[in-house]
């Protein structure tokens, strides 16, 4: 059988440990994370309102890039996706970063996002969400996507119903609660 010029180069590029291009939006470009992210990265959570709802990076660099290394080799290849880089196209810096992945105890993948706060209301987050949910229907073929989302974080909440979640039940994980919202795709 033959392959694809696009299934080709995505051989080539995880033999050669460059990172696959996910999907385009009109403003942005999302691929796989790089050690060369963690910089901007490092900027983009240093932000206290970024942390609020979610999880810092490792305070120790070292930590952070040993982290990216292994997700790349492990969640990437095994799963053929994970959190991404979200990049903005004209000024080609990284203003987040955004994908679907799976959290332990749940059988459905995971939408989530962060964008740094320079870019937030923007339309930036509602646009990259977008993508990656017709990524996930139409390359990866998930029928049912969810979102943990903590109640206080309102702006989240206003997102996933823009987006077309509802509203399905709440739950605790690792002592924190959650609404859990679900979208049909």
């Amino acid at each position: 059988e033959e392959i694809d010029e696009e299934a080709m180069e995505r051989i080539y590029r995880r033999l050669a440990g460059l990172p696959w291009n996910i999907c385009e939006t009109e403003r942005c470009l999302i691929r796989e994370t790089t050690e060369d992210d963690l910089d901007s990265f490092y900027k983009i959570y240093a932000e206290p309102s970024v942390t609020e709802y979610m999880e810092e990076l490792y305070a120790d660099r070292q930590e952070e890039l040993a982290y990216i290394r292994d997700y790349r080799e492990k969640v990437y290849a095994f799963y053929g996706y994970g959190m991404w880089t979200v990049i903005e196209k004209q000024s080609a810096e990284v203003i987040g970063r955004a994908g679907v992945s799976e959290r332990e105890g749940y059988d459905l993948a995971e939408l989530g996002f962060v964008i740094g706060v320079p870019w937030q209301r923007q339309g930036y987050a509602t646009e990259v969400c977008k993508a990656l949910l017709k990524y996930g229907k139409e390359e990866l073929g998930f029928e049912r996507v969810q979102m943990l989302v903590m109640p206080e974080n309102e702006i989240s909440l206003h997102l996933a119903e823009r987006l077309g979640f509802s509203q399905l039940d709440q739950v605790t994980w690792e002592g924190t609660c959650y609404e859990r919202l679900l979208m049909e795709l």
